[in-house]
């Protein structure tokens, strides 16, 4: 598509402004799935923007009763990533690192991988007995998983939470506590690149044929919700880890980890401790100081949950 004439880029803004704040005054809603249109941009653009002919005013209309379906100013995804409709809220845990890939080593050779399998499985077995959810883990064994398989099976399964289970290490010895991390605000071009050049990530606009402009206002609005999201379930997330253990200073935390890429999926990586830390290392060996991390991560979902109504 050529590039899109300015004033028609500003029209774009100031529409989805608009609406979006609408939308953030009057909805708390945090079960509204995001999707991605299917376009007719090249007509909208070659139309004039007072223009009375009806076809262009059609094409206003779809572009409106699209975009804003269900009152939600945000992409929707292409019809086929879309999972079949579920009752109960779909959690995807991962565990960290995997097969070929051990992770960190603690000081006595713990391996980060063994740690975070391990409290996969008991966070797994504690959402279970619920009766509140889907539970899928990206990698239930020991075996390696590149990262975007585990944001594909994540997508595809129409997950709701997506958390990603790591432990930590440093060159200081002293460092020790949980922290939480979200999607860092630079990391969102890489994003971007993710969807519109990976294969199989194809959208209903291919984002690497738009201007620029039209796809940074793409992946934006695809990102706000999502992002929204995964910053308040960090923000639970990390008071109830404080009932349960030390957490490391400034414990939200912004990165662009791959796994927390994924536009259309709130997701958190929990760092539970460090393994360069004797005493963090030691707790971590410990099924009875899982479990108690675990049980946090639950209220923590649990209380997510119950704000969405």
């Amino acid at each position: 598509m050529q590039s899109l004439p300015k004033i028609f880029i500003a029209v774009i803004f100031a529409v989805l402004a608009l609406q979006f704040e609408s939308f953030a005054s009057t909805s708390t809603n945090l079960e509204t799935k995001i999707f991605l249109p299917d376009y007719h941009l090249e007509g909208l653009a070659a139309a004039p923007l007072n223009s009375t002919d009806k076809q262009s005013q059609d094409l206003l209309l779809y572009a409106q009763s699209r975009y804003f379906a269900e009152d939600t100013p945000f992409p929707r995804l292409a019809p086929h990533l879309k999972a079949p409709q579920r009752t109960k809220p779909v959690i995807f845990i991962d565990a960290g690192h995997g097969g070929r890939d051990p992770g960190a080593i603690g000081i006595r050779g713990t391996k980060e991988k063994v740690i975070t399998t391990k409290a996969a499985a008991t966070l797994k077995s504690l959402l279970k007995k619920t009766g509140r959810y889907e539970v899928v883990l990206t990698r239930p064994k020991d075996t390696y998983l590149d990262h975007e398989k585990r944001l594909r099976l994540a997508r595809e399964g129409g997950a709701d939470l997506f958390i990603s289970i790591h432990a930590d290490s440093a060159g200081n010895k002293s460092a020790k506590g949980a922290s939480v991390y979200t999607l860092a605000d630079r990391a969102k071009n890489r994003s971007k690149r993710l969807v519109s050049q990976s294969q199989n990530w194809v959208m209903d606009v291919d984002l690497s044929k738009q201007s620029d402009p039209v796809g940074d206002i793409l992946v934006d609005l695809a990102q706000r919700k999502t992002e929204s999201q995964s910053e308040l379930f960090a923000d639970i997330l990390i008071t109830e880890l404080a009932k349960t253990t030390d957490l490391v200073g400034n414990s939200h935390r912004r990165a662009g980890y791959f796994v927390l890429l994924a536009p259309d999926v709130p997701a958190v990586l929990l760092e539970l401790g460090f393994l360069s830390n004797v005493q963090d290392e030691k707790l971590l060996n410990k099924s009875s100081h899982r479990l108690k991390l675990m049980q946090s991560v639950v209220r923590s979902i649990d209380r997510y949950f119950e704000m969405a109504g």
